[in-house]
């Protein structure tokens, strides 16, 4: 989809920055203060001509990451084929906001996070005083005066007061949903309580602001704590009071509970007089660079601001962030965009309010609005959360960070991690990383190509400003003559500006005499300052030249590169446009390799295309889910004994709790009654399982028989469950045959309704796994003493055995139980790793009787069950593959007993590959498919090959290649992704859903970022682990309490009884984890579905036609151009006939914006398609009368809604032996 009115953000955002240089210059050019704000009446009046509100929420915006990398670019990968290391490892573009806190505000821990890579120190006023915040200000300037930097500073205003007040007698209420309720503004003092009253029975809950009933209206929503509980307006019964029912009440009420308004505008606290004095006595008066304001809602709040800092003394000089917080910023961000200098997005505010579904989507879209206007963005909300108490960040927040980079934003806020965390200099180093392996991941011809065409417009028919051609002008020859750096000599910093939105992916260096101009650089992407003693005017050489010089001092650029140099020259007056010419840096010329440009290595183009409007994120229209869910079945969580039988009797009432679903997944009305005269045994349009329910209300499955295990499986079906997941290295080999057999019996007993769920058999390989630890995760310290522990039985198959509650003393190893202990007896002094690579140990005891080993870890890190571990001196071995005694048992029991349809196991080589499918043919499994694990860096070169042997990829973050650095993983992701749809094969990704959450069972922004990205990278499938729904005791009460979006409650501001929830959890420890992860799948499936709206089918089309090997075979050009004749004729359905998995699988590669209806008289293939995107299955007894099996099709897709009943269908089929057939019907 293109980006709507071109000619309206042409208008919007170039124009007004070309009038906005020229405004500075008259201003520096004449010796007045620089003008505020920037812009002209005479461009604020052409953008209010341009369009009306409404249209711009409905203006779809194209969204295009190109990123682009070989395996040379890749942390310890070989460099080049001569061995030459990449020009620009080192250097880091985008900038780190730090908040400075009690962790973090001695003098010698500044020093060291300006070291480790801090641009901007952040004083937050909510907390502390103004004669605080001024010493740590002051730390700040003299660590900058020692190290001869540039830091800047920016000071958070104050947030809006809006609590609840006092409760009768300082006791939570237990609200009940539809119970009436009074709200009533103003402050709640010790004279006046709310709760109930025990006379009138009448509840009134005070709110701390006298503007209540302007805030909401008849019908608006007020949440109380963060989505715990939910009220709806009724009534304004008076200026100050209003009348209101409970929709929702997850926790009793408490006091000082935070209150939000959804959709409403809010008085700005902004305009608060506590704002303007900390803006008037601190930012002002101790010069401070940058105010970042809470909650702006309008541009008449930016406005306002502005002025009010202009009429302070040196209030001129500071430059203005709008936070965006709520849906009313959110809504107006173009506004706001006109009048603020930068956008700061608040992640965890707006989740409160819009949910975290759209979150990633949101940063996306403003992240690509802020860049097409010139202005810097920062992204703020739980970056790096998990680095308050380890030192290692999680796999989904390094994630989320590299995709925040390739979203376009300039910036990243680190709060917890560096004001309260214990290891905030780490944080800034993580950070750091990954940063500099994202930045250098874009690439930056194609970033120019798609902001040259969205930001400006068709240049044939439109008018484009001399300054911004200028500025095009020195962006496009930079690329063209592959320069190595672009040098800007300015005094108003203007130029430099506007040249970094092209992401060009090349250092900027601003030089200038201007100390504001130097400071603002550290909020924008890759501008370097370089400050000089006076103006450059007509001299330009002398500066241009220290410029260089320190440019290649500093590894900006090698030397005898080529330079692009572009000078504001202001001595002939305001109207003088910037010069651009070129020279070559300081020193011989080198031969320096680079990857963007080096055809001699194959580079591998992953864009992300995304179509997106303001009214899609601030709405929620979810269609049917297309992205598949694949749950990774851990026995300890289900009702089996270690011997592998279930338990005979079932826990009272444990149906009645299990979550149940999301209303996305649930049946259509009327649509469980197959049609009597249709062939299809099985439909995708009712409940999946019912019949299975009604089996065991019927006692055909009776208690004895595997009762409560099939009540289990069938919550997990009801859930979305599309796949089963058999991991060995969770449990024994019985339990998952247990497992898999009483699947297949939920499946046989709702054979009238039900729908396919494929099988993977994960092999556990010949690494150790963990099994369990002594809690959750251990937070391992430098030093600390482990005990490794065998944990399997005399048979030598592993059994998931839980830890003793004794308590260690405190001079014992902390003990942790492992699988395959014989992969990792090693002898004294050797190293192990696991499997990401992210902790070394060194054995230190060696016990071969016991099976136990007792190692030191070496470095710092987080321990969790699930992680590999392996020999250290094995990951630089490469050995064809070798099946373990267990995993060939496994093959060979699965196999016999037709429980599986793929095999997944750790390949390390083409060859692994080729020998696990000679094994699985000798045990007559030629019908299973492989899909390949990839766990080593031996495999990334031949990957192509490899992927023409397998099915497709297993991708786990915990187990990627250990050769690598940490910060790479997220390319390799994308890389594997990539690569497997253009081999037209499968790919299934981890989501590491709920894996940050220790103390509160809720997702994380990083967690639904990274979801959002891999389906918008092209991932087929998501797996989810129930290791991962692990949640600490103290959270079981209220999941046992919550609906379907429990999932994302916390408990700030309510009351929590924790020693009773610690005594429930104790009673029943699995039920925790199970209705966890019933509450994550459907969490997981809105989230899916959000991000499947964004998709831009034409782009992923258009990709995999120019990136495709040719020639194509003839399946996948008829594929290909079946979802191309969806998209011409705008149908809403494909029906594809087909007897084999090939047909449906290509189609499926194409990522069709519409459900594909597969008709199949094989069960096989049907479940071999179901982790495939987008494909719903419908198995029927005969293929032969083709006509009335489409019209059969139609009428089941409109019932379960995935077909309009009106637009057309593209029906696909099978020609025996010729190419598929492809016809419409109207």
């Amino acid at each position: 989809m293109g980006c709507g009115n071109s000619t309206l953000q042409h208008q919007h955002s170039l124009t007004k920055k070309y009038e906005a240089g020229t405004i500075r210059i008259t201003a520096m050019a004449s010796g007045l203060a620089p003008a505020t704000p920037y812009f002209s009446p005479y461009t604020r009046n052409r953008v209010k001509q341009a369009s009306a509100f409404a249209q711009r929420l409905q203006e779809v915006f194209t969204i295009y990451t190109p990123v682009a990398f070989n395996l040379a670019t890749l942390g310890r990968m070989p460099a080049s084929p001569e061995g030459m290391a990449p020009s620009s490892d080192i250097i880091r573009h985008s900038k780190i906001f730090c908040t400075l806190g009690p962790a973090s505000a001695t003098e010698a821990l500044v020093q060291q996070l300006v070291t480790a890579g801090m641009d901007v120190g952040v004083l937050d006023l909510s907390t502390g005083n103004h004669k605080e915040h001024q010493i740590v200000l002051d730390r700040i300037r003299r660590v900058e005066a020692d190290q001869a930097c540039t830091v800047a500073v920016c000071m958070n205003t104050k947030r809006p007061n809006l609590f609840t007040g006092r409760l009768f007698g300082r006791q939570p209420l237990q609200l009940i949903a539809g119970q009436s309720v009074s709200l009533r503004g103003g402050s709640s003092d010790g004279h006046v309580e709310g709760g109930l009253d025990a006379e009138t029975g009448r509840i009134t809950i005070f709110v701390t602001t006298d503007a209540l009933c302007q805030i909401v209206k008849d019908g608006s929503n007020v949440i109380l704590g963060d989505d715990s509980i939910v009220l709806k307006v009724t009534s304004i019964s008076s200026d100050k009071q209003c009348e209101a029912t409970v929709t929702k009440a997850l926790k009793p009420l408490g006091e000082h509970c935070q209150v939000i308004f959804p959709g409403c505008a809010i008085p700005s606290p902004c305009l608060a007089q506590p704002t303007f004095n900390d803006i008037k006595n601190f930012a002002c008066a101790h010069r401070v660079d940058f105010v970042s304001a809470a909650y702006i809602q309008t541009a008449e709040d930016a406005q306002y601001l502005r002025r009010f800092m202009v009429e302070c003394d040196h209030g001129e000089t500071i430059r203005l962030i709008a936070r965006i917080e709520n849906e009313v910023g959110l809504r107006n961000i173009d506004d706001i965009l006109g009048e603020a200098d930068g956008i700061m997005l608040c992640r965890s505010s707006l989740a409160v309010e819009l949910g975290p579904d759209k979150l990633g989507l949101m940063q996306k879209l403003v992240a690509a609005k802020a860049q097409a206007a010139g202005k810097f963005m920062v992204v703020e909300g739980q970056v790096m959360e998990s680095m308050k108490w380890q030192p290692q960040a999680l796999p989904c927040e390094m994630s989320d960070v590299a995709h925040a980079i390739f979203d376009g934003a300039d910036a990243l806020l680190l709060g917890a991690a560096t004001s309260i965390g214990n290891t905030p200099v780490q944080a800034v180093q993580c950070t750091a990383a990954v940063i500099s392996a994202a930045d250098h991941s874009l690439d930056g011809r194609q970033a120019y190509r798609h902001i040259h065409k969205t930001g400006m417009g068709d240049s044939d028919s439109e008018l484009i400003e001399p300054f911004e051609a200028i500025v095009s002008g020195a962006a496009r020859a930079a690329l063209d003559m592959r320069a190595g750096l672009i040098v800007v000599l300015t005094t108003t910093g203007q130029s430099a500006y506007l040249l970094a939105r092209y992401r060009l992916g090349l250092p900027i260096l601003v030089v200038s005499q201007s100390e504001e101009v130097m400071r603002r650089c550290n909020t924008v992407r890759a501008l370097f300052p370089f400050p000089i003693t006076q103006a450059p005017g007509d001299l330009l050489e002398a500066p241009l030249q220290e410029g260089l010089q320190h440019a290649r001092d500093q590894g900006l650029c090698p030397s005898g590169c080529r330079v692009v140099v572009m000078a504001e020259n202001l001595a002939d007056g305001p109207d003088t446009l910037p010069v651009l010419f070129t020279r070559v840096a300081p020193g011989d010329a080198q031969q320096v390799w680079d990857g963007q440009a080096d055809n001699r290595v194959h580079r591998t183009l992953c864009p992300q295309t995304a179509s997106l409007s303001i009214a899609d994120v601030v709405t929620t229209t979810p269609g049917p889910r297309h992205t598949k869910i694949m749950c990774v079945l851990n026995p300890a969580a289900f009702s089996l004994s270690t011997g592998g039988r279930h338990k005979a009797k079932r826990p009272e009432g444990l149906l009645a709790r299990l979550s149940m679903g999301s209303a996305a997944n649930t049946p259509s009305k009327g649509s469980g009654t197959p049609l009597k005269s249709s062939p299809i045994k099985m439909t995708a349009a009712a409940s999946p399982v019912s019949g299975a329910i009604g089996a065991v209300q019927a006692g055909q499955l009776g208690a004895g028989q595997g009762g409560e295990l099939v009540h289990e499986l069938t919550a997990l079906m009801e859930a979305g469950m599309d796949v089963a997941c058999f991991d060995l290295s969770q449990g024994s080999l019985e339990q998952h045959l247990d497992l898999a057999d009483h699947l297949v019996e939920v499946q046989q007993h709702a054979k009238q309704s039900g729908k396919q769920v494929a099988r993977v058999l994960s092999l556990a390989g010949s690494d150790a796994h963990i099994v369990s630890t002594a809690c959750q995760t251990i937070e391992l310290q430098e030093g600390q003493l482990l005990k490794l522990i065998d944990s399997s039985s005399k048979d030598g198959v592993a059994v998931s055995k839980g830890l003793s509650e004794e308590t260690l003393p405190s001079s014992s190893p902390t003990a942790v139980h492992c699988t395959n202990m014989a992969a990792i007896m090693l002898e004294f002094g050797h190293k192990l790793v696991t499997g990401d690579g992210s902790v070394e140990f060194e054995v230190v005891i060696r016990d071969a009787a016991k099976q136990q080993i007792q190692v030191k870890a070496l470095t710092a890190g987080t321990l969790a069950a699930g992680q590999q571990l392996r020999d250290a001196a094995a990951t630089e071995q490469a050995g064809v593959l070798e099946l373990t005694a267990a995993d060939a048992k496994a093959v060979q029991q699965f196999v016999h007993r037709h429980f599986v349809e793929y095999v997944a196991a750790p390949i390390r080589s083409l060859a692994d590959a080729v020998a696990l499918r000679q094994a699985l043919d000798q045990v007559e499994g030629t019908a299973v498919q492989i899909l390949a694990r990839i766990e080593d860096v031996e495999a990334l070169p031949d990957l192509d090959k490899l992927l023409q042997r397998v099915a497709g990829v297993y991708i786990s973050k915990s187990n990627l290649p250990s050769q690598l650095l940490r910060q790479d993983l997220p390319q390799l992701q994308k890389l594997l992704i990539s690569r497997a749809k253009l081999a037209g094969r499968i790919s299934i990704c981890s989501a590491d859903l709920l894996a940050s959450s220790h103390a509160q069972a809720k997702a994380a922004p990083a967690e639904v970022a990274d979801v959002t990205n891999a389906v918008l990278d092209g991932c087929d499938c998501v797996a989810l682990s129930v290791q991962q729904m692990q949640i600490p005791h103290a959270s079981t009460r209220r999941l046992q309490a919550s609906d379907s979006n429990s999932s994302w409650c916390t408990t700030d501001g309510l009351a929590d009884d924790r020693a009773d929830s610690d005594a429930k959890a104790r009673q029943s420890g699995t039920f925790a984890r199970r209705s966890s992860l019933n509450a994550a799948m459907t969490a997981l499936s809105s989230v899916l579905q959000c991000a499947e709206g964004a998709l831009n089918a034409s782009a992923m089309l258009s990709y995999l036609k120019e990136q495709a090997a040719k020639p194509l075979p003839a399946v996948y050009t008829a594929a290909i151009s079946a979802v191309g004749t969806a998209l011409d004729c705008h149908a809403c359905l494909i029906v594809t006939l087909s007897r084999g998995s090939q047909l449906p699988l290509a189609i499926a590669v194409g990522r069709p914006p519409v459900p594909q209806m597969l008709i199949t008289d094989s069960k096989a293939t049907a479940r071999l398609c179901s982790p495939a995107f987008g494909i719903f299955d419908l198995v029927v007894d005969d293929m032969d009368d083709v006509t009335g099996l489409v019209a059969q099709a139609r009428i089941i897709a409109q019932e379960a809604g995935l077909w309009n009943g009106r637009d057309s269908v593209v029906v696909v089929r099978e020609d025996g032996g010729g190419a598929p057939l492809i016809a419409i019907q109207g």
